[in-house]
């Protein structure tokens, strides 16, 4: 009987070694922790990419029906009507990028996200979430004239596409990582002034300029290439037909790493 358990007190772990233990699984844990969070980032972000091909797919069959015009839509709305087209919730889904795929916790209707919750609002259903912004220097803009609508202009020339089989196709964005429907974005505007910014008095730059993947966002171009782009490379795009790329936003307009916003200094220049 002795000898019994004496072998049951020998095979048994003592306090010291089961918090050697526990402290080995918690170093462990620690160590993996960063990769396994990297790791899930990564597939997000390649699930978002996936997401821009296949509403770029969707997009040139609706151009294909509409002898290759993009009409005027108020709001960005012919994304959303492509992202619920046919009445199939598969297309709702793909509004939503991996990264941001839940809406603003109490954020009302507000038809806002930010960079890593999607927007409530979409086309007055608050039961339709998106992630994923327009150009909405894409659209036909038109205006009335006389009582007919014609093609609108600045300064003497068209600045909207109204179609997406033009030049430079592969430097025009079209659809893209975005806390709002669509943005309109112009080469003198300034970048948020902290990351997250504020919808409010910086509208375009402050949706559009996220650090939703690692130093910048996923973008569907003209061309329906897709790809990851920088935060300080979306001044540099041809947004509409008079957008000046070598703003003072960008390396050619003489910008400097010390000009951006704190938050912004280590991206990469263009």
């Amino acid at each position: 009987m002795g000898a019994r358990k004496r072998n049951k007190r020998e095979r048994a772990f003592t306090l010291i070694e089961l918090l050697v233990v526990i402290s080995i699984i918690a170093m462990l844990t620690a160590l993996l922790l960063p990769a396994i969070q990297k790791a899930r980032k990564q597939a997000q972000a390649v699930g978002c990419q996936a997401n821009l091909r296949q509403l770029g797919l969707t997009f040139s069959t609706y151009l294909g029906e509409n002898d290759g015009r993009v009409p005027e839509e108020r709001g960005g709305h012919i994304v959303w009507r492509l992202f619920t087209r046919n009445g199939n919730p598969a297309y709702a889904k793909l509004a939503l990028c991996p990264s941001a795929s839940k809406p603003v916790p109490g954020g009302g209707h507000e038809p806002v996200g930010d960079t890593f919750h999607a927007y409530r609002w979409l086309m007055g259903q608050p039961d339709l979430y998106g992630s994923y912004g327009f150009n909405g220097w894409v659209c036909e803009g038109m205006v009335e004239v006389d009582g007919i609508m014609v093609p609108a202009i600045v300064d003497g020339k068209p600045i909207y596409w109204g179609t997406c089989d033009v030049k430079q196709a592969s430097r025009i964005p079209l659809l893209f990582d975005c806390s709002a429907p669509t943005v309109s974005p112009k080469h003198f505007l300034s970048p948020p002034k902290y990351e997250g910014g504020d919808w409010r008095t910086c509208p375009m730059m402050s949706n559009l300029c996220i650090n939703r993947h690692n130093g910048g966002i996923n973008m569907l171009f003209m061309d329906w290439s897709v790809r990851k782009v920088g935060l300080k490379e979306l001044w540099t795009f041809k947004w509409h037909r008079e957008y000046d790329t070598a703003g003072p936003w960008t390396k050619a307009g003489g910008a400097k790493p010390e000009d951006w916003p704190v938050w912004m200094r280590t991206f990469k220049d263009y």
